[in-house]
């Protein structure tokens, strides 16, 4: 049986292994190889697809002149009877057996060959292309086809089907049946027989072009519908694995991972988690000259195309770092379905939201140390909620000013409503003074409906100035060299409560002075005391020792524990996330049985319309009865899916704390990454004027 020689196997005949050129023997020595030697005639070739100038061993070279757009090139052979051959060798027929090739290269080339043959018809140009589908309108040798015609350099265009040209009908109806009658060209499909010189044939190749089409759509959902199968199931389906991996040899739905990348990921967790930021530790991985992820995959033999640099890019950047720490992949979850396109038919992606994403916990190895992991992804989720209560915050100053405005110049308001505004702008006042950002978003809606009862003006002026609540990136700042000092976001004032900003100041000789660190509350010094009277700074190495005591303190307590505490601590640990997880685990069974029994229901719907026992209409309303409780089911599995997930990290969060100790037995000097283990806040109090003494309390991550 015939072997088809692919185009990365063609580019190797000309190697030492054997194995090819019994390949390359075998395939010129078949029959079909023969015939299609005979019917063609080099001598009037004009142009021939590289790959098969190769494969079909044509010795004339391509004319220099076929896609000149300042004039035509002069053919041998007489007008109306050129003709150019199209051939395309879609994924599918890729994926065929070696037995079955009626869709092969050789196949539709002999076949073509031998009509033009029949018809006295002289092939002036063969166009060649795989692994491609006709949906897709940047196909190299297509275009350059279609070039051709637009130049005259022939006077028909010949496939085996017009599937093969095109499987969209806005593809067929712009050349098909317009640029070509303007070209003065002719088309013809063998096999179902389209031929656009026929009177009344333009409905045929319509029919034709919407069924292939439909073909592709239904391909599309079919491939779609595989894909999230396949995802849910915990199977990693995309092109490259995730920088840190590879797949694993023994199953390609499945990560291992790749110890010299996985080395670099955890060292830029470790970097962020003791402190340094985004640009520092770019900075050092560029120094050392650590090849990027794209690079890296190009240097370890990857078809991998960066679409900004094409050979991988040579330096790393701020945006490469923030998503390696933000990809939860090297916790162990598969996360896929991130993008998609728009449509089948539109070459555009869309970023898909979190919750819509397909995320499945504890599919393959971790790379990062959960206690790591942990802090990073903490000081994002603390960022985000910062990001919120600022614009939540600015927001409702804009609708206060917005309504109290309204007030001052409006004397229509009935007394009731008046009333009820008085009293939310109130309460909305107060309730800015906190943080709790769900009663501030809370007491904004309430203030917001009732203002907009006032008249349409009003209504089309919050419209206009108070925008939706949306989310924007905050950090902490490292200093100039790059790097974000051990108790940034962890210090916070009594008595304003906001953060304590670290400042250096001159000490020593004037000639020979050295700087020193302290820390200051940050409301006191941006007003000049105005707002805050916690007027004491406090030595950035005094807290530093303070805090390093009464950590050890805690550790030493740890340890001491009675014998009957620790079995407590052990039990609880696992006390209700089992239970938890079972029951969401049952209710998830029972939502896809509910599932199933709905889709069930939905076939026999449709019997019953085929069949004439309900109506039309009857069905219509059915059928969206059913879609909206399959839909009510899908969210509901979702949301236990992510409730899963989250009970999951909460209890490794309670055997982290475990670790947590048993890794730092005695601390010697503090960090970054100890500070972010086990403190949440470091509260300062005023300096008592009498004892010089001033009140610090820790809140520690446990309780011991």
């Amino acid at each position: 049986m015939l072997r088809i020689i692919k185009e990365s196997e063609l580019t190797n005949l000309n190697n030492t292994d054997t194995s090819l050129v019994s390949i390359e023997e075998e395939y010129y020595n078949t029959i079909e190889f023969k015939s299609i030697k005979k019917l063609i005639n080099e001598e009037h070739l004009e142009y021939v697809t590289e790959y098969l100038r190769n494969l079909l061993k044509i010795k004339k070279a391509n004319n220099p002149n076929c896609f000149n757009i300042k004039g035509r090139f002069i053919s041998s052979v007489s007008n109306g009877k050129r003709v150019i051959i199209y051939v395309r060798l879609s994924v599918e027929d890729l994926e065929k057996t070696e037995g079955n090739v009626s869709k092969s290269i050789l196949n539709q080339l002999l076949m073509l060959l031998k009509y033009c043959s029949d018809k006295e018809l002289e092939v002036v140009g063969i166009f060649y292309e795989e692994d491609i589908s006709g949906t897709d309108g940047t196909r190299t040798e297509w275009n350059k086809s279609l070039l051709f015609c637009e130049l005259g350099n022939t006077d028909i265009y010949i496939c085996k089907s017009q599937s093969r040209f095109a499987r969209s009908i806005e593809f067929v109806e712009k050349y098909l049946h317009k640029n070509f009658i303007e070209w003065n060209i002719r088309f013809l499909s063998i096999v179902d027989n389209i031929d656009t010189e026929r009177k009344g044939n333009k409905k045929a190749s319509q029919i034709t072009a919407m069924t292939d089409q439909w073909r592709v759509e239904d391909q599309s959902i079919s491939t779609r519908e595989t894909f999230k199968t396949k995802n849910e199931a915990g199977q990693w389906t995309g092109s490259f694995a995730p920088y840190g991996y590879i797949e694993d040899p023994k199953d390609q739905y499945h990560f291992v991972i790749d110890e010299p990348a996985a080395k670099i990921v955890r060292e830029i967790y470790e970097l962020y988690a003791n402190g340094n930021g985004y640009y520092k530790i770019t900075q050092e991985l560029n120094n050392r000259k650590v090849p990027t992820p794209s690079k890296y995959k190009i240097l370890q033999g990857s078809n991998y195309v960066c679409p900004v640099a094409p050979d991988g890019s040579e330096f790393w950047n701020t945006d490469t770092i923030r998503k390696i720490l933000m990809d939860e992949t090297y916790d162990g979850a598969l996360i896929q379905h991130r993008t998609e396109n728009i449509a089948y038919n539109i070459d555009k992606r869309r970023k898909i939201p979190k919750h819509e994403q397909r995320i499945v916990a504890c599919c393959h190895e971790k790379i990062v140390d959960p206690a790591i992991s942990k802090i990073v992804r903490q000081k994002f989720k603390d960022r985000k909620e910062k990001a919120l209560l600022k614009e939540a915050k600015q927001e409702a100053n804009n609708l206060i000013t917005i309504v109290e405005e309204k007030l001052q110049i409006s004397n229509k308001i009935p007394s009731n409503i008046l009333e009820e505004l008085n009293s939310s702008l109130s309460i909305l006042k107060d309730v800015l003074l906190t943080s709790n950002l769900e009663d501030i978003i809370d007491k904004f809606n309430i203030l917001r409906e009732l203002s907009a009862k006032i008249d349409s003006e009003m209504l089309m002026t919050i419209q206009d100035n108070v925008q939706i609540l949306t989310t924007t990136q905050t950090r902490s700042r490292p200093n100039k060299d790059g790097e974000i000092h051990i108790f940034s976001r962890k210090v916070f004032c009594k008595c304003c409560g906001k953060t304590f900003q670290k400042n250096n100041c001159k000490s020593g000789p004037r000639k020979t002075p050295t700087k020193k660190a302290y820390l200051q509350c940050r409301n006191k010094k941006n007003t000049g005391g105005l707002a805050c009277d916690n007027n004491n700074s406090i030595r950035y190495e005094v807290l530093e020792e303070y805090v390093l005591n009464e950590l050890n303190k805690l550790i030493e307590k740890y340890f001491n524990r009675t014998e009957l505490e620790a079995s407590y601590y052990e039990k609880k640990i696992h006390s209700n996330f089992k239970n938890d997880i079972e029951a969401l685990n049952k209710e998830k069974k029972d939502i896809e049985r509910k599932i199933k029994l709905t889709e069930d229901k939905f076939s026999m719907l449709y019997d019953d319309k085929a069949n004439g026992i309900i109506t039309a209409d009857e069905f219509m309303i059915l059928k969206n009865r059913c879609f909206n409780d399959k839909e009510k089911y899908s969210l509901r599995v979702n949301e236990i899916d992510y409730e899963i997930i989250e009970l999951q990290e909460k209890e490794n969060q309670e055997e982290n704390e475990k670790v947590f100790f048993e890794k730092y037995k005695h601390i010697e000097k503090l960090d970054r990454l100890i500070v972010e283990t086990f403190i949440s806040k470091i509260i300062i109090g005023r300096k008592d004027p009498v004892t010089n003494e001033r009140d610090i309390k820790i809140i520690w991550n446990m309780c011991v």
